[in-house]
This record gives C-alpha cells, sequence and structure tokens, in this order.
C-alpha cells in the first residue's frame, strides 16, 4: 500500500513538472495594418492629361479625423481607369499597405465601391487580382463616365468577409470588418 502511495505521488510530480512548459515563447500577432492614406487615381485612357484624383488623409487611421478631397471631374461619355493607392504615411518611409499587405491577402479582402447620384458603369478587369472565392479583388477597375450629374463615389475595404460576390461589379459582401468606408462628395460629370 505504502509502495503504490509513493508511486502515485512521483506520478503526480513528475506531471507537474513536465506540464509546466516555458510560457515566454512569444505569441505572434497579426497586427492591422494602419492606414493612413487612400488616394483614387483615375485616368482616362484616351487622354492621360484627363485625370480626377480623390484622396482620403486620416493620420490616426480611418477611424479618426480625416480630410477627403476631389480634384477634377470626369467627361461624360470618357472611360477611365481607375489607379489605387493606399498606404501608411505614419511610416518613414511611407508603408505601402496596399502591395505589402492588401495584395498579398487578397484571399481575405474585397473593395467595394457605390455611386450615389453620379452616373457612373463600372468594371473588374480581366487583370484584377483573385480575391475571396475567385471574385475579382477591385484593384485593377474601368470606369465610364455616363451622362452630366453630381454625385459621391464610396470605396469600402472589407477584411475577411463571410460572402463575396463581384457579379455586379461594384461588390457586395456579407460579414467581415471594414479596413475602411471612404465616402467622396462632390464628384461631378461634366
Amino acid at each position: 500500500m505504502k509502495t503504490s502511495k509513493l508511486f502515485f505521488a512521483a506520478i503526480f510530480c513528475l506531471t507537474l513538472l513536465t506540464s509546466c512548459s516555458d510560457d515566454d515563447d512569444p505569441v505572434i500577432v497579426n497586427e492591422e495594418e494602419l492606414i493612413t492614406d487612400v488616394t483614387l487615381t483615375f485616368t482616362n485612357t484616351g487622354n492621360a492629361t484627363d485625370v480626377v484624383t480623390m484622396t482620403s488623409v486620416a493620420p490616426d487611421g480611418q477611424d479618426g479625423t480625416f480630410t477627403n478631397t476631389v480634384v477634377g471631374s470626369f467627361t461624360s461619355g470618357e472611360t477611365y481607369a481607375l489607379s489605387l493607392a493606399i498606404t501608411n504615411e505614419s511610416e518613414s518611409p511611407a508603408d505601402d499597405v496596399l502591395n505589402d499587405d492588401i495584395i498579398p491577402e487578397a484571399d481575405e479582402h474585397f473593395f467595394v465601391y457605390d455611386v450615389n447620384g453620379v452616373n457612373f458603369t463600372m468594371s473588374r478587369d480581366a487583370s484584377d487580382v483573385d480575391g475571396p472565392n475567385g471574385d475579382k479583388l477591385g484593384v485593377n477597375t474601368t470606369w465610364i463616365a455616363g451622362a452630366v450629374s453630381n454625385g459621391s463615389v464610396n470605396i469600402t475595404l472589407v477584411h475577411e468577409p463571410v460572402t463575396t460576390d463581384d457579379s455586379n461589379n461594384f461588390g457586395t459582401t456579407t460579414g467581415g470588418e471594414e479596413d475602411f468606408n471612404i465616402t467622396f462628395s462632390g464628384v461631378s460629370i461634366n
């Protein structure tokens, strides 16, 4: 009896010693990237001098205070290629969030666009990056300016959406979190 008690006590102590691990191993955390600047540059495919730029600057990130500007106006009937720039300007040199984080993790991101009052048709290019569920990410897009109109353009970057749909080109999602949701007012087609 005494021998079995000693045996079980030894097993118990051995279990305690082996179950203690070194908790000093660092836990790798994939921090959410800070996005301070988002720039949409629309360039007329038939006239490279016809450019419309929409810029959002949020020095503390897109959840903080921001300044949105629109420079230029679209020409009715013309086609524009959209170029995106998404950066963290709080670092020196600035971090290229689009090319360093979003595109390499395209299966976790999806751009959704929306227009209100302004007359556009938009398509995701065949050369666009494949995003979640085989849908196009929305980095390479073409916009056609319709009838004369005024309104706003919205761009939202959704992180880890549950579902995505690019069948209407502007895109829709369910679930996920918004990395940013920016509306540019004062957009005009002349």
